[in-house]
């Protein structure tokens, strides 16, 4: 038998941006959203909270400015998100693995 292999690296990076103040007095669409990542965290569910924010995430994008009535107004997170700043961005290279993958098997001699 023979096996076709090849070697894969995989490293997880994650770029950190600076942080920022979401509040809810100035973005009141969002403030059930904040509140449910509030209580998540509070309550020690790390699912929770990941998951929570991540729906504050999606509605930051979905949500205009308040008081715009047209759809060329800008979302929320242009006007906070921190994606801009590449500047002050931190790279971090966490945990690598170095493994094998097979691309084929040869059953005959």
């Amino acid at each position: 038998m023979k096996l076709k292999l090849y070697g894969i690296e995989v490293v997880e990076v994650a770029r950190k941006f600076p942080e920022f103040v979401l509040d809810s007095k100035e973005f009141p669409e969002l403030e059930l959203e904040m509140q449910a990542v509030a209580e998540a965290d509070f309550m020690g569910d790390r699912r929770g909270t990941q998951d929570a924010l991540e729906t504050l995430y999606d509605k930051m994008y979905e949500t205009r400015v308040k008081g715009s009535l047209d759809n060329s107004s800008e979302d929320v997170m242009s006007i906070v998100g921190p994606f801009d700043d590449a500047e002050n961005m931190i790279e971090d290279y966490g945990d690598t693995e170095i493994t094998f993958r097979l691309s084929g098997v040869d059953q005959e001699d």
